[in-house]
């Protein structure tokens, strides 16, 4: 089940943001090594400050989060304006109101049940949620920073993203910036809704 979290409802959804935020501790401080650990059992940045809308997947029987992604409009702060500014071409802007940035996108793979051992439910349901979420509020496309293999994954069930832009991290892992329209992701994710469900997606009505 997908959860929407507009800012105006995360003071409902305190027990669930929370959980995203430990998962979000275990995959970018712990595993990936993109976010120093400062001694907290959760990450969280300024960007949680500001608007953005958080697409939760729940486990129905559990109440229990196994993944979550962050959007953003990139007509406001963004990581990619700021953090990974060198991932951006010389030239490209990569700011309009159709335009916003998924980050923090993550899933707890000790939950999550695979369907091949190259996607999984979590990943499904998010993936298409984004897309309805985009499809319902006039936003063409997402751009993110990722791990390359993530790509490629995506690429396999999803449309493939137009990658503008890649490098290694200071791990040695190559990471890329990808843009993906939301019309080709829901378009070639249809046939997922058999295992994901379909939840209707939330209407923002002003971005700050």
């Amino acid at each position: 089940m997908i959860r929407y979290i507009t800012p105006e409802k995360r003071h409902r959804h305190r027990a669930e943001l929370k959980q995203y935020f430990a998962l979000r501790k275990r995959v970018f401080c712990d595993k990936l090594g993109w976010v120093e650990t400062d001694g907290k059992p959760i990450e969280t940045d300024r960007f949680d400050g500001l608007f953005n809308v958080y697409l939760l997947c729940i486990d129905p029987p559990t109440g229990a989060v196994s993944g979550g992604v962050r959007l953003m409009p990139t007509t406001g702060p963004t990581l990619l304006h700021s953090v990974w500014a060198d991932m951006l071409p010389e030239g490209a802007q990569l700011r309009s109101p159709h335009i916003w940035e998924a980050t923090r996108f993550c899933v707890d793979e000790a939950m999550t049940t695979r369907k091949s051992n190259l996607l999984n439910r979590a990943t499904l349901a998010l993936s298409i949620a984004v897309a309805d979420f985009g499809n319902a509020n006039g936003i063409s496309h997402v751009v993110a920073v990722c791990e390359r293999y993530f790509f490629d994954m995506a690429g396999v069930y999803g449309p493939q993203a137009e990658i503008i832009s890649s490098r290694l991290d200071d791990n040695g892992l190559e990471i890329g910036c990808g843009v993906w329209s939301t019309a080709a992701i829901r378009d070639r994710l249809t046939w997922s809704r058999m295992l994901t469900g379909n939840v209707e997606p939330a209407i923002v009505r002003k971005v700050a």
